[in-house]
């Protein structure tokens, strides 16, 4: 789905929805659910300066591999990169992430929804879809890239859930073309 900043049927405040229609074979409902009792709840303060990626990659290495999810509760960047999805003129794969979006300055996050993931040789993958604001005001959100952020004056607040039994590994996915995280059964 993609959110629109048009107003919806001229009401403000509404945003019109469209629908992403991918060019591979469609798997609807897409479910894809593993339960796993949470094992470890981390709340994790970044100090100003602090490379977000880099740092929660060394609490991460703690606690051996496994998936998690987890949310940034407050705080602010100095610089970071983040990507939108944009349409591409490649039928087989009509949406992808344009190129990124550079932020310096004042930021400050709103909200952020950390997944944390591994590829298919085990290297830990940070995940997020973050909002914040610029120090003009202006709101921003996307697909931000965690090894960019630069904790900014304000420590960065993280809270992480850590499952016991489970893993969000990459696979090819083939309604959209992208690799995704798909959740797997893990031995803690």
């Amino acid at each position: 789905m993609k959110l629109s900043n048009k107003p919806a049927d001229g009401h403000p405040g509404f945003v019109e929805v469209r629908k992403f229609l991918h060019a591979g074979q469609q798997s609807y409902p897409r479910t894809l659910d593993l339960e796993a009792n949470p094992a470890e709840e981390l709340r994790i303060t970044l100090a100003p300066g602090t490379l977000v990626g880099e740092a929660l990659r060394r609490v991460l290495a703690r606690y051996g591999q496994r998936g998690g999810v987890g949310r940034m509760c407050g705080g602010t960047a100095r610089r970071l990169h983040y990507h939108r999805i944009e349409n591409t003129k490649d039928q087989n794969r009509p949406y992808d992430y344009g190129p990124p979006h550079v932020l310096e300055g004042a930021i400050t996050f709103v909200t952020g929804a950390i997944t944390v993931g591994q590829n298919q040789e085990g290297k830990v993958l940070l995940h997020c879809h973050s909002g914040f604001i610029d120090g003009d005001g202006a709101i921003h959100g996307g697909h931000l890239l965690l090894d960019t952020v630069e904790v900014g004056d304000d420590p960065l607040i993280i809270r992480l859930c850590l499952f016991s039994q489970g893993a969000f590994v990459v696979n090819s996915d083939e309604e959209t073309h992208f690799s995704l995280l798909h959740p797997t059964p893990m031995e803690s």
